[in-house]
C-alpha cells in the first residue's frame, strides 16, 4: 500500500553476522504477514509486509476503540513501551497516510527486534508506535515497510535497510513466495519472506527469474519500474505464458509468438511516461487511467457499463483465453522485459469474480499488487549494500507446479 511519506534516517543495529532469514508468511482473511519478536522481554507481533511504504508501525496501548477501531477478528498485540526495558522514545511524532485513504499516527520509537525463529541476534529498529490507526480490517498488529528509507518517516528507516547497513544480511535483497494456500494458512504456513537472500532454485521453474531494472531515481523510493506499454492479447486454452526479456511479447506453451485478431492482440503504449509500482500492500492490479477503458474494450467489455452495472462480469470470463502483459523498459525495445498474467490467474479459490483490473486514477501509472505477485516467486534486489551504490531491480519467476496453488487445486 503506497504511503505518503517524508525523509528518513537510518537506525543503528547491533553488530551481527551476515545471515539469510526465512520468515514464514501467515495469511488470514487474505492479509499476509510475518512475525517478529519485539521488546525486552520480547513479545510476538504480526506485521503485514508492504513494499509500497517504508516505515514499520504497530498499534500501542494508548489506542481506544475509537482511535484504533478493530473489526478484523484478529487478536492484536498492543505495544507497551513501559513494559519493555529497551524501548526508547525518540521525541518525534508522525502521521502516515496511505493511497487508499487509511492512515496511522504515533510516536517515533526504537526497540530491540528479533525474527520469529531467532536467526538474527537482536537489533535496534526504529518504528512508529501508533496511538491512532484506521486500519480496522487488517489481521495483523501493524505494517512492515519494505520500500526505500528515503521515504520513511523522519527518524525511522526501513527494516531491511537497517539490517543492510549493519552488515547483518548475506545479500542486499529480499524475496517472496506467498505459499500454496493464499487465502488462509492456518497453523501450517508454507510461504516465506526471505531477508538477505532468495531461493529461486527451490521455487522458480526452469526458466528461473527474469529481472527488470527500476526506474532511475535519486533517491530511489519505491519498487518502481519504467512501463513502456500494457499489452492485451489472446492465448490458447491451458497455454503457459513464458516470461521474456528480449522486448517481444511472450511465448505460448507451443513455442510460437502470439498473433491474433487486432481486437485481442493490442499494445497500449504509454509514450515514455509510464511507470509501474509493485506493491504487496495492494490487493489488485490497477492500470493507467488513460488506457483502462482501452484495456477493457480490447477484452470485449465496456468499462463504464461495468462500473454502472449495465454489464456484468462473471466467473466464466476469468479464463485462460486472454492475458495482460506489462512491458517494462525505457531504453532500447530489445532490452525490455515483459511480465504476463493470464485471465484465469486473477482469481483465487473462494474469491468473488469481479472485473479484473482497476483504474489507478493517474495517467501513466500502474499499481501491481498481490493478484500478480502471488503468481510468481518475486525477488527485490538492491544491487549493493551501500545506498550510494544501489542498482535496484525486481525479478519474477514462474512457480514450479508443486508450489503453484492453481496447479494444486
Amino acid at each position: 500500500m503506497i504511503g505518503k511519506t517524508s525523509a528518513g534516517l537510518l537506525a543503528t543495529a547491533v553488530a551481527v553476522s551476515a545471515s539469510v532469514v526465512d520468515l514464514p508468511v501467515h495469511i488470514q482473511n487474505t492479509y499476509a504477514s510475518v512475525e517478529f519478536q519485539i521488546g525486552t522481554p520480547p513479545k510476538p507481533y504480526r506485521l503485514h509486509f508492504d513494499t509500497g511504504s517504508s516505515t514499520t508501525w504497530f498499534t500501542n496501548t494508548d489506542c481506544t476503540s475509537t482511535s484504533c477501531p478493530d473489526l478484523s477478528g484478529f487478536n492484536r498485540t498492543l505495544y507497551d513501551a513501559s513494559a519493555s526495558s529497551t524501548s526508547v522514545d525518540l521525541g518525534l511524532s508522525a502521521t502516515i497516510g496511505y493511497i487508499a485513504g487509511d492512515g496511522v499516527t504515533g510516536d517515533v520509537t526504537a526497540d530491540l527486534f528479533t525474527d520469529e525463529h531467532g536467526t538474527l541476534a537482536g537489533w535496534n529498529q526504529t518504528f512508529l508506535s501508533a496511538n491512532a490507526s484506521s486500519w480496522r480490517f487488517i489481521t495483523a498488529d501493524g505494517f512492515l515497510g519494505l520500500g526505500f528509507s528515503s521515504i520513511a518517516e523522519q527518524g525511522t528507516a526501513s527494516l531491511v535497510e537497517t539490517l543492510l547497513q549493519a552488515g547483518a544480511l548475506d545479500a542486499p535483497r529480499f524475496a517472496l513466495f506467498y505459499g500454496t494456500n493464499v487465502s488462509e494458512t492456518g497453523a501450517a504456513p508454507d510461504g516465506v519472506l526471505t531477508l538477505g537472500g532468495s531461493h529461486e532454485a527451490t521455487y522458480a521453474d526452469d526458466d528461473g527469474v527474469v529481472f527488470a531494472p527500476l526506474r532511475k531515481e535519486d533517491p530511489y523510493q519505491l519498487w518502481r519500474t519504467p512501463l513502456r506499454a500494457v499489452n492485451v492479447f489472446a492465448t490458447g486454452t491451458n497455454a503457459t505464458i513464458v516470461l521474456k526479456n528480449d522486448g517481444k511479447l511472450p511465448l505460448t506453451s507451443d513455442g510460437s509468438y502470439i498473433s491474433n485478431a487486432i481486437g485481442a492482440n493490442t499494445s497500449l503504449a504509454l509514450w515514455g511516461a509510464g511507470r509501474a509500482v509493485f506493491d504487496t500492500g495492494a490487493g489488485r492490479i490497477s492500470v493507467p487511467s488513460d488506457i483502462v477503458d482501452a484495456v477493457y474494450y480490447n477484452l470485449g467489455w465496456n468499462n463504464s457499463k461495468l462500473l454502472t452495472g449495465e454489464e456484468r462480469f462473471g466467473c466464466q470470463h476469468l479464463n485462460a483465453s486472454w492475458a495482460l502483459a506489462f512491458q517494462m523498459g525505457d531504453g532500447a525495445v530489445e532490452d525490455d522485459v515483459v511480465f504476463t498474467i493470464r485471465g484465469d490467474e486473477f482469481v483465487r479459490p473462494g474469491d468473488q469474480c469481479m472485473p479484473p483490473i482497476d483504474d489507478s486514477g493517474v495517467s501513466g501509472f500502474a499499481l501491481i499488487g498481490a493478484t500478480f505477485l502471488r503468481r510468481f516467486y518475486s525477488v527485490f534486489d538492491f544491487g549493493a549494500d551501500a545506498v550510494a551504490d544501489y542498482q535496484p531491480r525486481i525479478g519474477f519467476g514462474r512457480l514450479k507446479k508443486e508450489y503453484d496453488f492453481m496447479h494444486l487445486q
